[in-house]
């Protein structure tokens, strides 16, 4: 990826790109259809235009007696500011570092400042989920089987409205350990995510639902989500990449700066269920 001290720009920020994407828990809230192409041109917006329900005219009689009535196409239309999270990307290498060691040091530095971009974004994210207006479901589960029930009951309330697949569950750390070690002792040490559980601490996919942990510090009172993906949509973007090479104010060093700008919106609250321990009045 690097030529001497001459990056590949494009290449860098697409490889900051997918470090972002698998170190945020956040962005597996987001909607796939909007995420994993690096955005770098163009307003640093998501326009979302969606086609409103539409009403179907049910006859009494095999043959048309009356005039049609077509439906009114009509959209809706939300536009997702990009922008909303704006961070500096600055890294500073000594150019003393020679050879295959200068690609090692940038790599290195890189990966902190990712893992700090996505900490970042997870604050911003959560706080984004925290205060938008989604309906709160009770997650106390007292028994193993408590926790079965709660999750055929969440899956239950979002086929109801129409949300049919992709299911995920996002709990904090802490509960999400208790989750595992109760579905793990349903599952037996026989079934592969019983074996996942017990040898990995985790269980990535049970019961048609899709499993991961978050960091209870950014969850803040929230046990967690229980959403399909549909029902945010937000992505990161990239610009003013450059690298400067013994610039001024700092001799000796290769500099490597640009901006990372982040947003979100909850744009079909119906997908999504806040899991608290009591629901509030």
């Amino acid at each position: 990826m690097y030529t001497e001290l001459n990056l590949d720009l494009q290449a860098f920020a697409k490889r900051v790109y997918d470090s972002i994407l698998y170190q945020s828990t956040f962005y597996n809230f987001l909607n796939m259809a909007y995420i994993g192409e690096l955005r770098q041109t163009g307003a640093p917006v998501i326009e979302i235009a969606k086609t409103d329900d539409l009403e179907v005219n049910v006859r009494e009689t095999k043959e048309i007696q009356s005039r049609l009535n077509p439906a009114l196409v009509t959209y809706g239309r939300t536009v997702v500011d990009l922008t909303e999270l704006n961070m500096d990307y600055s890294i500073r290498v000594p150019m003393m570092i020679t050879g295959s060691d200068i690609a090692n040091a940038i790599q290195d530095a890189a990966d902190l400042e990712d893992a700090a971009i996505a900490e970042e974004i997870d604050e911003y994210g959560y706080g984004k989920l925290a205060s938008a207006n989604i309906e709160e479901k009770e997650w106390n589960p007292a028994t193993k089987d408590d926790y079965i029930n709660l999750l055929n009951s969440l899956k239950a309330d979002l086929f109801n409205k129409k949300i049919t697949r992709d299911y995920r569950i996002g709990l904090g750390a802490t509960e999400y350990a208790n989750f595992v070690s109760a579905l793990t002792s349903i599952l037996k040490f026989e079934t592969p995510e019983g074996v996942r559980g017990v040898t990995m601490g985790e269980v990535a996919f049970i019961y048609g639902i899709s499993a991961f942990e978050i960091n209870d510090n950014v969850l803040d009172g929230v046990v967690g989500y229980f959403f399909n993906p549909i029902a945010v949509v937000g992505d990161t973007f990239m610009s003013a990449f450059v690298q400067h090479n013994n610039p001024q104010g700092f001799p000796g060093y290769t500099v490597l700066e640009g901006t990372v700008s982040f947003g979100a919106a909850v744009v079909k609250p119906t997908a999504i269920l806040r899991l608290v321990e009591e629901v509030s009045a």
